[in-house]
């Protein structure tokens, strides 16, 4: 009897772990990303263990300051299928509406990539990443029960970079607008005549500009930077850091390019 009831038990455990292994499970992939301030990156949206699929309709939030959506792609689950997809990057709202359905008769069953989204980072801190409606539809358009799995990512800014930028309240650097889309206007007013440098270097120490002006010119300097490097090559967005330097004074800003 005692043999029995543990064949039992056993039984059960083996069914209900073969019924949750064989879940539909709809996840962001991956769960947890750690990227940098103003770089750009990709998740994925994945499905697993779906049965008889032909179309969705999904929308995920996300925060639109933190996070600029750049581009929403179908992926290659539905790639055997000609599909109707649409997508809209509602930021005011902070939501990805996402729709796609198989056109005539078809289906696909099992796991794969279903939507790419790639992004850029704007703002350091964590970004939850989570399914708000998933409506997922069958071949008889009967709604599929699923498990989400909601994502997260993690973004981290150049702190070095903070740790080395003066913050007085009289600090004769300014950088205006900053940040900046196309052009921000550098001012600086020098303390005493003196042949003075400026330079601008990107996060990981580069040289990428520079501009002298000599000691006879006016105290007050002004000129425009247009976000490209001393050979006139377009730059990136991202973090930047503007010095100043002469045989009195040493300052540094950090300036940022968003594009």
């Amino acid at each position: 009897m005692k043999k029995l009831i543990i064949h039992i038990i056993i039984a059960i455990f083996l069914s209900s772990y073969s019924i949750l292994s064989q879940q539909t499970v709809l996840l962001v992939s991956p769960s947890e990303m750690n990227i940098n301030l103003f770089s750009t990156s990709e998740i994925i949206i994945k499905v697993e263990n779906i049965n008889a699929f032909r179309a969705y309709s999904i929308h995920l939030g996300y925060d639109s300051q933190k996070l600029r959506c750049l581009n929403i792609s179908r992926s290659s689950f539905f790639s055997n299928w000609q599909t109707f997809f649409y997508a809209t990057i509602d930021s005011n709202s902070n939501i990805l509406k996402i729709d796609e359905a198989i056109l005539g008769p078809g289906y696909e069953d099992g796991s794969g990539d279903l939507i790419k989204i790639q992004f850029q980072a704007l703002e350091e801190g964590d970004i939850s990443l989570n399914f708000l409606t998933t409506d997922l539809r069958d071949t008889s358009d009967n709604q599929i029960p699923i498990q989400s799995q909601n994502g997260v990512i993690h973004i981290f800014g150049p702190t070095f970079i903070n740790n080395e930028i003066q913050n007085s309240s009289d600090i004769g650097l300014q950088s205006y607008p900053n940040p900046f889309n196309s052009s921000t206007r550098i001012d600086y007013t020098a303390k005493y005549g003196a042949d003075t440098d400026f330079y601008i270097y990107s996060i990981t120490g580069e040289e990428i500009f520079s501009y002298r002006v000599d000691a006879n010119s006016d105290r007050n300097i002004s000129f425009t930077w247009h976000g490209k490097s001393s050979d006139g090559t377009v730059l990136p967005s991202g973090v930047y850091l503007l010095t100043v330097q002469n045989k009195n004074d040493f300052q540094r800003i950090k300036i940022i390019l968003l594009k």
